[in-house]
């Protein structure tokens, strides 16, 4: 039991880290992206607008990551628990196989 446990910690840990990441990942590209584009964005007159836009977007993504790794953390025994029967399924299966 105690070993079931750690790995759905680990489980969790991974995947909170890549929520993480992707969230970096993408406000990096957002901020490169207007960075880049800024001069057109001027020179169409549509600066605050694509400001505005774009934080919107940054917003709600981050909020969907945010409330996916809390409910991951609500309910990791049964999220992770299927996901380590299956996985011990398929390592049994493949023994079984050899």
């Amino acid at each position: 039991m105690r070993d079931h446990q750690a790995r759905v910690e680990a489980m969790y840990r991974r995947d909170k880290l890549a929520a993480y990441v992707s969230v970096t990942t993408v406000w990096a590209v957002y901020a490169f992206t207007f960075w880049r584009m800024s001069d057109q964005f001027a020179a169409s007159g549509v600066t605050l607008l694509m400001l505005i836009l774009g934080g919107l977007v940054l917003l709600l993504n981050t909020a969907a990551v945010w409330a996916l790794i809390r409910h991951y953390k609500e309910d990791k025994a049964a999220i992770y628990g299927t996901d380590i029967y299956y996985l011990d399924r398929i390592v049994a299966d493949r023994r079984l196989a050899r």
